[in-house]
């Protein structure tokens, strides 16, 4: 037997447990983060407690995003702060904690571009500007109220 017919079979084999019902184990998403459960996951795009020093550290790359990309990165480093958080959580919470770091990530990246917006109004994305401005920047905080 080739590998790709060792693939076809077993691929086979899982469909037709999945077609019975009969799931001997649980579902993995193979395209997600290891260790995320999608057994009941339900609508798991929801705001979660987490821990003060995961979304700290959030926060910190995006502020670290803003000061040496401009606001641009490959996103690995948020990408991997939070999946170190979650895998540390049980399984059936780490759909939502990722979301929810995720948004605070977002929520702190739209909040440091208002905030450079406020001192250089034609600034977009990835455009350099001075960093200097955002020394005064205090993290999580809407400057905008």
């Amino acid at each position: 037997m080739t590998v790709n017919q060792i693939v076809q079979s077993r691929q086979q084999q899982r469909l037709g447990e999945l077609a019975r019902g009969q799931q001997a184990r649980p579902h993995v998403n193979p395209y997600g983060a290891p260790g995320m459960s999608l057994n009941h996951a339900g609508d798991y795009r929801k705001i979660v407690p987490v821990d003060e020093s995961a979304a700290n550290q959030v926060r910190q790359i995006a502020f670290e995003h803003m000061k040496n990309g401009y606001g641009v990165s490959n996103g690995e480093d948020v990408s991997g702060a939070i999946r170190s958080y979650t895998l540390s959580l049980p399984p059936e919470e780490r759909l939502s904690a990722s979301w929810t770091l995720n948004e605070m990530f977002h929520s702190e990246a739209q909040r440091l571009a208002g905030f450079v917006r406020q001192h250089n109004p034609g600034w977009s994305w990835g455009t350099p500007f001075d960093t200097s401005i955002l020394d005064s920047y205090r993290q999580g905080i809407d400057v905008t109220a």
